[in-house]
């Protein structure tokens, strides 16, 4: 991978750069040359800690990492295990949103089907204002109710959400 290198606060051994180019080889193995568009890697000192950052240009795709230790290459180490990290999960979603989406598969009624129904019941519907139907539902303690709202002729349901909080469903034809 061809990189740029810079430093702010000391100065870059060839010792540092070797170790950053074998760290960056795990990178490598992973981004082919032709995703490749820039690659900037920038290290700086201050008071107690080394900071390495790197900002990667993937085809528009920018990864972005950061990481700090007082030593630099631990901070180095740490840099190139999350950019590996990073670029895995960006092509994995880059390749996830081209797979075709997959047919759902819905069986057929059947004898069978029916057998796993375990039991059946016919309710009326019941006919009431919206007003009426909020006390009904609540008092049965349920997780849903349907009925028929009599200012509107709709068909409704209410649902209880996982946070309490009632949910409305109009159905029309």
């Amino acid at each position: 991978m061809n990189y740029r290198f810079t430093t702010r606060g000391f100065e870059a051994t060839a010792a540092m750069h070797q170790y950053l180019e074998k760290r960056l080889e795990k990178v490598d193995r992973v981004i082919k040359d032709e995703e490749l568009v820039s690659a900037e890697i920038k290290a700086e000192k201050d008071a107690v800690n080394y900071v390495v950052k790197a900002n990667i240009n993937l085809r528009g795709n920018v990864i972005v990492v950061q990481e700090k230790d007082p030593d630099l290459y631990a901070a180095i180490d740490n840099l190139c295990d999350a950019l590996e990290k990073k670029v895995k999960k960006l092509k994995s979603t880059i390749r996830d949103k081209h797979r075709e989406p997959k047919q759902l598969e819905i069986p057929s009624v059947t004898e069978e089907s029916e057998e796993e129904v375990a039991e059946t019941r016919r309710l009326p519907l019941n006919v009431m204002p919206m007003e009426e139907a909020i006390l009904q539902f609540k008092a049965m303690d349920r997780q849903f109710f349907l009925f028929r709202n009599s200012e509107t002729g709709e068909i409704n349901l209410l649902l209880l959400r996982k946070d309490g909080k009632l949910s409305l469903y109009e159905f029309f034809e």
